[in-house]
This record gives structure tokens, sequence and C-alpha cells, in this order.
């Protein structure tokens, strides 16, 4: 719930104004349907048979606006047929100004998203996507899934004109990372985990790229000091520069790339193990679990094993201050390490 409080505020008002209109629209069809039946039975009463009481009168007219015509009830008078062809003709158009009005409000709320916000969100615990390429799609396609079940706000800035992306919890900031300002409205202090994307769309090099995400990482960490940042790099020389940026997690495409197309020519199949692992939300995801006093003292293995059988948990490493050790079985667990394990469904202990 508390991630959907910054997207539940975002379109608070707008939703209110639509039903403030909705009523006011339905209300004003009911006045003239009441004053118009008023009017019709005032003329009819004393001459029309069909037309005696108020909901005989009522009847009528709705029945009439309705476009249905039973004719069981018709108006025999001249002030009564005038009176029932003014409410018809203004009910009409009540209906008309609805409609127009609608599609109108659709139309701005879509040129609304494509343009971007334009001044300091509310959201809270959102991701925060900076930047934009190719493979930014398939990041916020992710993203979307990363809780099943749910949906995390997710707010994308980035210099382009219009919103590349559609989705009702992406919304759209049209900004530059390295400022502090654009950041400011992006909301950073609140968000749940910040992307650095190797901006493309800005032009240049490799070089100029790397620079523009090295200045987003500083700009971000002035902002939020010990923010978990991911970045992507484009030359593999950069990642030191984010790393004294305080970006712990770097992805460098041509390194991973390079390694498992090399990797699958070694043990073929890998590259498909890890497509499943990246893609398929549906069927597993990674998490990270607290050793804590239970596990400690055991090995990975024990571990893995206990984790198998408990609440069928795959162990794939180990984080802790010898750094990541990957399917390290025989490695002795001390309180403070985390495991990285892959799973169906969420473990109650795993980290956020």
């Amino acid at each position: 719930m508390a991630e959907r409080t910054g997207y539940f505020k975002e379109n608070l008002r707008r939703v209110f104004y639509k039903r403030t209109f909705i009523v006011s629209v339905l209300g004003s069809l009911m006045l003239v349907w009441a004053v118009g039946a008023l009017v019709i039975l005032a003329f009819e009463r004393r001459t029309n048979p069909m037309i005696q009481t108020y909901g005989d009168a009522l009847w009528m007219l709705i029945i009439t606006m309705a476009t249905v015509g039973y004719g069981d009830k018709v108006p025999i008078t001249l002030g009564g047929k005038i009176a029932d062809i003014a409410a018809l003709v203004m009910g009409f158009a009540l209906l008309t100004t609805a409609i127009t009005a609608s599609a109108a409000a659709r139309i701005a709320k879509a040129k609304g998203r494509a343009k971007g916000l334009e001044k300091k969100n509310s959201l809270k615990n959102h991701f925060l996507v900076c930047g934009w390429n190719s493979r930014g799609r398939y990041v916020l396609e992710r993203l979307l899934r990363a809780v099943p079940g749910q949906k995390r706000p997710i707010l994308l800035m980035c210099g382009l004109e219009e919103s590349p992306y559609e989705d009702d919890m992406v919304f759209f900031l049209r900004g530059n990372p390295t400022t502090q300002a654009d950041l400011q409205k992006a909301n950073v202090p609140d968000a749940a985990a910040i992307i650095l994307l190797a901006d493309e769309s800005g032009g240049g090099d490799a070089c100029d790229v790397d620079a523009r995400t090295v200045l987003s990482a500083l700009s971000i960490m002035k902002l939020k000091p010990g923010a978990q940042v991911t970045a992507e790099v484009m030359d593999p020389d950069n990642s030191y520069h984010l790393e004294l940026a305080g970006v712990k997690e770097i992805l460098d495409l041509n390194i991973i790339a390079g390694n498992l197309l090399a990797q699958s020519a070694v043990r073929y199949g890998l590259i498909e193990l890890v497509n499943t692992i990246s893609t398929k939300a549906d069927v597993t995801n990674t998490y990270r679990i607290p050793v804590g006093e239970e596990l400690a003292g055991k090995t990975v293995a024990e571990a893995a094993q206990a984790l198998k059988m408990e609440k069928d948990i795959s162990v794939m490493g180990v984080v802790g201050p010898r750094g990541l050790q990957f399917m390290a079985r025989d490695t002795t667990l001390e309180k403070d390490d985390v495991l990285v394990v892959l799973a169906s469904e969420k473990p109650p202990s795993a980290l956020d």
C-alpha cells in the first residue's frame, strides 16, 4: 500500500475533478427531468387523461428522452408539447456536453502525460529511471512486474520532448538528471531505487554518455547520500568514476554480453537460464535474505539445503565482507552475511 501512496496522490485531483463533473452533469439532467415533468403536468393534468400525476409526467419525459417511445403517455396540449421538446433538447445538450468534455479530458490527459510533469511530484517509494536508450522500454516493463500482483509507480526523467512509454503507473518528467532542480522535481530523497541508463538520446560518443551518467550520479548522491543507484556504463574504463561517485551497482553490457557469449560456447544453455531469470517474473525472482542467528555457522550448502526443504528457495551466492561469492558451497556463513536466492515468491525474511 505504501508503494501506491504517491500514485494515488498524483491522480487524486484528476479523479476528483472528473467525478465532480460527472455528478454535475447527472444533477443537471435530473433537474431538467424534475422541472420538465412539473411544467408538463401543469399543462396536461386538466385535459390529458394519460397524465394525471407527477409520476405520469416524469415517466413520459424519461421515456421520450431515452427515445424508447412506448406511446402509452404523450402530451396533447401545445404547452405540454413545447415543454417536452424543450426538456428533450436540453437533455441531449447535457449528454453531448458530457461526452465532448470527457473526450477533451482524455485528450488533455494523454497530451499531459506525453509532455510530462512540470512541478515537483508527490510520488514516494517510487522507482526513478534517468535517461533513455533502446533498452529503456525493457527496463520499464520489468519494473512494472517487479513485485507480482503489485505495481510500484515509476518516474522516467529524460530530455525527450514526449514520453516514450505509455502506462498509468509510469510518469514522465522532461528534465536533466545532472541538475539539482530537476532531481528535486523527481523527488529523489523519497525514491526507493534509481536507475541511470546510458543516455544515448543526448548524443555524443561513449565517453560523453558516461560523463553524463557520472554527473547524474554525483548530483543524486548530493541530494540523497547512500542512495540505491544502479548505473549503466558504455566504456569499462569509466566504471571507476561511477564507483567514486558512490554507485555500487554498475552494469557494463559489453563485458557481460561478451562473457555470456563465451561461457555459452563452453556451457551451452547458460544464456537461456539467464534470460529466464531476468525476464520471467512469474517463474522466479532474485531476493536477498539476511543470514541471522538461525543460519550463522552453517556452510552455504547446509543453508541451501535447509531453505530448499522449508521454502523451496535456491541459494545462488552470499554477500559478506569478502564481497559476492557465487555458489561458494563450502563457505561458512556469518551473522551479517546476506544470501542471494531464487524463489517464485518473496520469502517473508527477504529484504526490500
